[in-house]
C-alpha cells in the first residue's frame, strides 16, 4: 500500500513536471483532477467534489466561485504559478466561512508548486503546512484527509498543539505553586501570576533570539535548590529590567525590556517538582506558540469561584470573527473595494488611522489582537487600490504602515488580565517602526521590543 501510494504521487510530480505550465484558468481544473487521481479516487467528480462552486457574498450582492468544494473535506483555491499564496488568505477565508451547511474541515490554497493547508476551526493565522507538489511522494501526511479511506493529517506547523502542551505545563506549574496543600506553603496568586507570565515571556524572547540561545535553559538546570530558583530566574528577570548592562556574567547579553511587565521582577522559591514543569516547557519551539496562550493561562489563573464570578472564558479566534468579520472588516472593506478615486481613498487612509477599537472587558486581549490583524490586512488592501489609483505608489515598498497599538485599548477588573493584554500587544502587535507587514503576520513572529521604542499605554485598569 505504501509503495503504490508513492508511486501514484510520484507519477503525479512527473506528469505535472511535463505537462503543466501553471496557467490558473486554463490547467487548474486538469490539475486537481489528476491531483485526486493520484490520492487514489477515479477522478474528483467521481470523489463527489465540485468544480466553481458558487458561493454567494456576503452582502447579497453577487456571487463568487470557489475552485474545489468536497464537502466536508477541504475546500482548495488554485492561483498561478509564481503567485504569493499569503496574498489570497482572506479570499479563502470568506469562501470558506459560507460553505454551509457541510463546511469543509479544510481549507488548501495552491500555486502548482506548493499547497498551503489551512485548518481554520483550530489555527486561523497560518497554515498548518506547507507542502511543495515535488515533495508529494514522501510529504504527503498534511494531505492525509484526501485519501479514499482518509488518514489522520500530520501537520509540520501545528501551533495550536505546541501552544496547548506548553500552556499545560505553565498552568500546571501556576497551580503547583498556589495550591493550599504546597509542602511549605502556598505562594500568594497574584505573585504567582507574575513569575509565570514574565517567565513566558522570557521563553519567547529566547526562541526568537532576543534573550541569548539556551539561556533559560541553562538557568533552569541549575536550579538545584529552592533559593537558586529565587536567585537565578529572579535574578534573570531583573537583568531583563535593568536600563544598564549587567555586571553578572551569567546575564551578559540580556537587554532591558520597557513597557512595565519587569518592572517589580518576580522572586520566588520553587520547589523541583516545579522547576521541572518549566523545563519541560522550556523545550517547545516557543516561537511557534500562539497568542491563545495568554487566554489560557488567564482561565488557569482563576480559581473556579473567581472564573465564575468574572464569567471569564476563554473565546476561540473563529469565534471573535464571527464579531469581528461583520462590524469591522466588511464595512471597511466594502468603502476600500468601492473607492473610485485617489482622493476618496486618502480620505479612508484618515480615517483608518483614526479608527478607535475598545474591548471594555479584554480579559487576555485575544479580541483586541485578531482586531488589529484584521486592521492591517484592511491597510495592506488600501495601499493595493491606492497603488492602482495612482500608478506610482508600490504597496510591496511601503513597509510602515499607519495601524498601530495605540488605536486599540482594553478595560478589565483583573489586573493579571490587563498586564495580559499588554503581553498580548507587546509580543504581537508591535515592531521596531510600530507596524506589522502582511508578510510579518504571515509569519506569526513574536516581537517583544527592547529599550529604545517608544511605549504604547494599551490596556487600562477599570477603578
Amino acid at each position: 500500500m505504501e509503495t503504490e501510494r508513492a508511486k501514484r504521487l510520484a507519477d503525479f510530480v512527473s506528469w505535472v513536471g511535463t505537462n503543466i505550465k501553471g496557467d490558473e484558468k486554463g490547467e487548474a481544473q486538469v490539475f486537481l483532477d489528476r491531483f485526486f487521481q493520484a490520492f487514489g479516487h477515479s477522478g474528483l467528480k467521481e470523489a463527489g467534489a465540485t468544480l466553481e462552486q458558487r458561493i454567494k457574498k456576503g452582502d447579497g450582492k453577487g456571487t463568487w466561485f470557489a475552485d474545489l468544494v468536497w464537502k466536508p473535506v477541504v475546500l482548495i483555491e488554485m492561483k498561478k504559478r509564481g503567485e504569493d499564496l499569503i496574498r489570497h488568505y482572506r479570499q479563502a477565508f470568506d469562501y470558506w466561512t459560507r460553505l454551509v451547511p457541510g463546511r469543509p474541515r479544510y481549507v488548501a490554497l495552491c500555486n502548482f508548486d506548493e499547497f498551503w493547508v489551512y485548518d481554520f476551526d483550530t489555527q486561523m493565522d497560518a497554515p498548518v503546512d506547507r507542502v511543495k507538489v515535488a515533495e508529494l511522494a514522501t510529504r504527503w501526511g498534511a494531505l492525509g484527509f484526501l485519501f479514499p479511506k482518509p488518514l489522520v493529517p500530520i501537520f509540520g506547523n501545528d501551533q495550536v498543539a505546541v501552544t496547548r502542551k506548553a500552556a499545560d505545563n505553565l498552568a500546571d506549574c501556576f497551580n503547583k505553586m498556589v495550591d493550599g496543600h504546597r509542602p511549605g506553603g502556598p505562594i500568594d496568586r497574584p505573585e504567582a501570576q507574575r513569575f509565570i507570565l514574565q517567565m513566558l515571556v522570557a521563553l519567547f524572547a529566547e526562541d526568537i533570539g532576543m534573550l541569548p540561545r539556551y539561556l533559560v535553559d541553562r538557568l533552569l538546570q541549575n536550579c538545584k535548590t529552592k533559593q537558586d530558583s529565587r536567585d537565578l530566574i529572579g535574578g534573570l528577570f531583573e537583568a531583563m529590567n535593568n536600563r544598564e548592562k549587567t555586571a553578572d556574567d551569567r546575564y551578559q547579553g540580556v537587554d532591558y525590556f520597557n513597557g512595565g511587565l519587569f518592572a517589580d521582577p518576580a522572586r520566588v522559591e520553587l520547589r523541583l517538582d516545579e522547576v521541572g514543569l518549566l523545563k519541560v516547557a522550556s523545550q517547545e519551539d516557543w516561537s511557534k506558540v500562539r497568542p491563545e496562550i495568554f487566554g489560557t493561562l488567564f482561565q488557569h489563573s482563576l480559581g473556579k469561584v473567581e472564573r465564575h464570578a468574572f464569567g471569564a472564558h476563554f473565546t476561540h479566534p473563529t469565534d471573535i470573527m464571527k464579531i469581528v468579520g461583520p462590524t469591522i472588516v466588511e464595512p471597511w472593506r466594502r468603502l476600500i473595494e468601492e473607492a473610485d478615486t485617489l482622493r476618496r481613498l486618502n480620505q479612508l487612509w484618515q480615517r483608518l488611522h483614526d479608527f478607535i477599537v475598545l474591548d471594555p472587558a479584554c480579559g487576555s486581549g485575544n479580541f483586541l489582537y485578531i482586531a488589529y490583524r484584521e486592521l492591517k490586512r484592511l491597510e495592506a488592501r488600501l495601499f493595493e487600490r491606492m497603488a492602482e489609483k495612482s500608478g506610482r505608489l508600490d504597496p510591496s515598498q511601503m513597509m510602515f504602515g499607519f495601524v498601530s497599538a495605540r488605536q486599540f485599548y482594553g478595560l478589565d477588573i483583573n489586573p493579571f488580565a490587563v498586564e495580559l493584554t499588554k503581553a498580548v500587544r507587546k509580543n504581537n502587535f508591535s515592531n521596531g517602526a510600530g507596524a506589522i507587514t502582511d508578510r510579518t503576520l504571515e509569519k506569526q513572529a513574536f516581537l517583544i521590543i527592547p529599550e529604545g521604542v517608544a511605549e504604547v499605554i494599551f490596556a487600562h485598569r477599570l477603578r
